[in-house]
């Protein structure tokens, strides 16, 4: 007689093996899941600024000067929070400074997760760049 005895299930070093390697294949994939995630919320933010933008061409063209307060375009406040983005309006850097001239809308990151991917300006005048968060330090032209 033979004394073979049959085992069923999984050992202790596969199951060890096993979860080495889905750590391994967690750890690469959940920052690119994170960048990706950031880019969306960017995606989502330009979209918002450039219908601010055209909402500013219209109010210009019915009062002669561009909007420095969101209030004034119908917004219920001076800051228009969007998921992790709070966007705010104002005159552009000199010598465009006047409302007559040219205004600049931000995109200020509210998130720490979302800093890490900075800040969007747009303008009037053509200005369309992603900033270092809270600073003025270009990163890409958009």
């Amino acid at each position: 007689m033979s004394d073979s005895k049959k085992s069923y299930g999984f050992s202790l070093l596969e199951l060890l093996v096993a979860l080495a390697i889905v750590g391994i294949l967690a750890s690469v994939a959940y920052p690119s899941y994170q960048d990706s995630v950031r880019q969306a919320n960017r995606s989502d933010a330009i979209a918002e600024l450039q219908g601010i933008l055209a909402a500013q061409e219209r109010y210009f063209l019915a009062n002669r000067e561009y909007a420095t307060a969101l209030s004034s375009l119908g917004f219920a406040t001076d800051t228009h929070a969007i998921d992790v983005y709070n966007i705010t309006a104002g005159d552009c850097d000199a010598p465009n400074n006047d409302a007559t001239l040219c205004v600049e809308i931000t995109a200020a990151a509210s998130t720490d997760s979302q800093k890490k991917d900075g800040d969007i300006v747009m303008n009037s005048i053509g200005r369309s760049e992603l900033v270092e968060a809270g600073t003025d330090t270009v990163k890409k032209q958009l």
